[in-house]
């Protein structure tokens, strides 16, 4: 029997109940969402509630930190 792998670290599955927290998004106020035909996609949280229940997106993460240049 082969075993479904665990998420990696800091990505979340979104349910009703699990949505991610102002205290979850970057200084600009964003997060980062997943589909599977879609991939990653850089959402304002407002708009998280629209990405889970009408656009069905199903992940949820922590955005990068911009690296000094």
């Amino acid at each position: 029997m082969k075993l479904k792998p665990a998420l990696p670290e800091n990505i979340f599955m979104m349910t009703e109940n699990s949505l991610p927290k102002e205290s979850d998004t970057d200084p600009d106020g964003n997060i980062m969402v997943y589909k599977k035909d879609r991939g990653w996609y850089v959402i304002d949280l407002k708009s998280t509630y629209t990405f889970y229940d009408d656009l069905k997106y199903t992940h949820w993460t922590f955005t990068p930190e911009v690296p000094d240049v």
